[in-house]
């Protein structure tokens, strides 16, 4: 009897398998109360069960907005793109996102073409008024009292970013060389200064990176990074009691910048000053309570305190921000060892990444996961997530041949989740544009549709493989990629009959290169507006090469380089 009655209330249980509706509902109640990582949690949950439903998506991008993860959002908002391209409010959310950080050029483009697709939006209006705000702004900046656009200033500006892009990529030689070449044209950038006094130290070239930091020291007594690496700088060569001064005099430093109190946090991380730091880092969590990397410096100066409940708990709000995320997991296992006392406590680096042995291990996994059987990889890509995630982390690596084989292996799975996987790596800014290249002919060969949005230095590109297949076989990806952006920004802008006109301009350029004068392409959109002034300038086709790069967001200066280069090969044929 007892029996019967158990299993008569067993059958009386409902199983709690909710629909895409219920935790977008859930995803909703939470954002109006501000509990974001809640509604980012209920939000995955909705996406998750019905991941082409574009409302989820957006709530979901709308939530890492108000996280102030940029970022995350606009990959989010690029996916959505992929699939519907006529989605103004895509173009809305990413203009508020590069509003957040402070791209106020590409914000202003992303306003300006939600309005070109829904000028009467929801939105329009607090569209129109941000693009006033942002043409203000540009407008002192072009023609204020800085001139930032004066052609010799803005050559300095180009070649400082392109500077510091190669600083953030450790190629420290060719960084030393741009940055010197900006100093040289301005003289008053203590910025850059700053930077290549960085570099330099990074390329072992330590006396040279203390004489400019005290040079701007000089100048600028309370200049916070100078101060920050002239600490480090001397501490590195003469010993603790060397950068003691400048260690006094940043702590004390008073600034309300989040990029100066980070520099002064990651300094005292850098100097073992664990107690200093976190108090910094926790001032910095004022401004960016979901930044990661900000997390785990936090999560990482506990744990060198020995504290490690508390890093505990950091490492676990990065793990509810980025599920996904293998390092904060690696963590947090071993300050739970540390709590439970199985493991000793001992000083971990602030770098976001794993231990060193246990790079070497996860390595030589992804070495054996790469070598399965096919059919074998495929069971496991379908049925465990944690390949997926195993193979996300090997991208990460500074090794360009692991990440080509991780490409292509999950092209070979060829579906939904391999296309994904693929077109968010052409988001990743500064991968090797080979690879994303190769990433783009791997979509191509699974047949995924075209367009496929690229970030390129610091633009975002749509780019078409097939256009030029048959034409112009064998010449290189990136070369084509120029072509395909000129076709489609002169698209509706010129009579039919300019692309062979365009074709032919290019192939001539392009035939008398050889592999050694091949030109290292990092803005597309700077050779792609210089053919098009090119092809105006054949055809005697009136207009400003002003309008052309203001149209292509680029430099007037970079459209007159280039213009030069293509012009002196087909003046010479």
């Amino acid at each position: 009897m007892a029996g019967e009655l158990f299993a008569s209330k067993e059958r009386k249980v409902i199983p709690f398998d909710q629909n895409g509706q219920f935790y977008h509902k859930k995803a909703k109640k939470h954002m109006d109360n501000n509990n974001y990582l809640d509604a980012l949690n209920f939000y995955r949950k909705a996406v998750e069960k019905e991941p082409k439903n574009v409302e989820y998506l957006l709530g979901l991008a709308e939530v890492f907005t108000e996280m102030g993860c940029f970022d995350q959002s606009s990959k989010v908002l690029f996916t959505v793109l992929q699939k519907e391209r006529a989605r103004s409010d895509c173009y809305f959310g990413l203009g508020c996102n590069f509003l957040g950080m402070q791209d106020y050029k590409r914000a202003f483009e992303c306003f300006k073409k939600y309005i070109e697709i829904d000028p009467a939006g929801l939105y329009s209006d607090e569209a129109n008024d941000l693009m006033d705000i942002l043409e203000d702004y540009d407008h002192y900046e072009r023609y204020g009292e800085l001139n930032i656009l004066d052609l010799t200033r803005d050559n300095a500006y180009g070649l400082a970013t392109e500077g510091k892009d190669l600083l953030d990529r450790g190629d420290y030689e060719k960084a030393i060389s741009k940055l010197e070449k900006a100093v040289k044209i301005e003289p008053n950038m203590d910025f850059v200064k700053n930077n290549l006094s960085l570099a330099l130290f990074c390329a072992g070239k330590l006396d040279e990176a203390i004489d400019i930091s005290l040079e701007v020291i000089e100048k600028d007594p309370r200049n916070i990074h100078a101060n920050c690496n002239l600490c480090l700088f001397l501490n590195e060569r003469d010993g603790v009691k060397a950068g003691q001064e400048y260690l006094d005099r940043i702590v004390n430093l008073k600034t309300q910048d989040p990029e100066e109190i980070h520099k002064i946090a990651v300094t005292l991380c850098e100097l073992k000053e664990h107690s200093m730091a976190n108090l910094i880092l926790k001032q910095l969590l004022h401004y960016r309570p979901y930044d990661i990397r900000v997390l785990h410096y936090v999560a990482a100066s506990f744990f060198n305190m020995g504290k490690f409940k508390e890093a505990f708990r950091y490492w676990d709000k990065i793990r509810k921000i980025d599920p996904d995320n293998t390092i904060s997991g690696y963590y947090m296992r071993w300050a739970q060892d540390c709590i439970n006392g199985k493991r000793e406590g001992e000083e971990i680096t602030y770098h976001f990444q794993v231990s060193y042995a246990e790079v070497l291990r996860r390595v030589k996994e992804l070495n054996g996961i790469l070598k399965l059987d096919g059919r074998d990889l495929l069971i496991k890509w379908k049925n465990d997530d944690t390949l997926r995630v195993r193979l996300s982390w090997g991208l990460e690596l500074n090794d360009d041949l692991i990440k080509k084989a991780i490409l292509n292996v999950v092209a070979s799975f060829n579906d939904i989740k391999a296309e994904d996987f693929l077109r968010e790596f052409l988001l990743r800014p500064g991968e090797d544009e080979e690879l994303k290249t190769e990433a783009m002919g791997l979509l191509k060969q699974m047949s995924a549709d075209e367009p496929y949005i690229t970030c390129v230095g610091d633009e975002f590109v749509e780019v078409r493989v097939d256009l030029l297949e048959d034409s112009l076989y064998g010449i290189p990806r990136k070369m084509e990629t120029v072509l395909n952006i000129t076709f489609r920004s002169m698209e509706g802008r010129y009579e039919q009959g300019y692309e062979e006109d365009i074709k032919d301009i290019w192939l001539k350029f392009v035939a008398s290169l050889t592999q050694d004068n091949m030109p290292r392409i990092k803005k597309y959109e700077a050779w792609a507006a210089a053919l098009e002034l090119c092809y105006c300038i054949d055809r005697d086709i009136r207009i400003r090469k002003k309008d052309i790069a203001d149209y292509y967001n680029i430099s007037y200066s970079a459209l007159l380089n280039n213009l030069k280069k293509i012009k002196k090969v087909l003046d010479t044929n």
